[in-house]
């Protein structure tokens, strides 16, 4: 008995945070099946992942970015600030550059496109402190051509819009902006449409990605 005891102990606890069941359950399956590990909870959106962390202080979090409200960087700037030794691997189907090097300085040791999750959770949960580790299939830094053309279209950003674009780049969600900024959510969301018009865009995680990944055409 005693035994079973000290080897549960020796298992590394782990959270999943992704709002796709199917996924999620999948992974956890998968991992239920490794004796180092131990699934003690699974969140479906930013704040029950948040409560988890706090409610478990597990060793790792798998966190997927695409979360219903607020994204999964709130959740891992929440749980770095207050659990440093945190292992997180974050997991994305959007295989982004812009992505993994915003997860980075977040303090994430892992970017995982989920496509290659699987096959790259070994080698994500083995990286050290201050490590990080991207799967084969994350694309490469963006090219010049394409800043220079988006900075083009940025120009006609009014300085709202931009202060918007720098906010969304942190991470922050709508209702955030809106309070940082002293305006409605509701005019939030009408300057994201007009941005999105400018610089030629569809989708929330589309502007999402080009807010961080050019940040520095938006005062980021």
């Amino acid at each position: 008995m005693s035994d079973r005891r000290d080897a549960s102990a020796e298992r590394r606890r782990v959270v999943i945070c992704d709002d796709h069941p199917l996924f999620r359950v999948g992974l956890a399956t998968a991992l239920a099946k490794d004796p180092t590990l131990e699934i003690v909870a699974e969140a479906s959106n930013a704040e029950e992942g948040i409560a988890a962390l706090r409610d478990l202080a597990p060793d790792v979090l798998l966190l997927d970015i695409a979360l219903p409200g607020r994204d999964g960087f709130a959740v891992l700037e929440w749980g770095q600030g207050r659990f440093p030794d945190l292992h997180v691997v974050v997991l994305s189907m959007y295989a982004e550059r812009a992505f993994a090097e915003r997860a980075k300085a977040l303090g994430a040791r892992a970017f995982i496109a989920k496509e290659d999750a699987l096959g790259e959770i070994v080698a994500a949960l083995a990286v050290p402190p201050g490590g990080f580790h991207t799967s084969e299939s994350v694309g490469p830094a963006d090219a010049h051509g394409a800043a220079a053309g988006l900075g083009l279209k940025a120009a006609a950003l009014s300085p709202t819009e931009r202060d918007i674009m720098r906010l969304l780049g942190q991470g922050l969600t709508s209702r955030m902006i809106g309070e940082r900024l002293g305006i409605s959510p509701r005019t939030v969301q009408t300057h994201r449409n007009n941005i999105a018009d400018k610089l030629e865009v569809r989708g929330v995680n589309r502007l999402m990605e080009i807010a961080i990944r050019y940040s520095a055409l938006f005062g980021g």
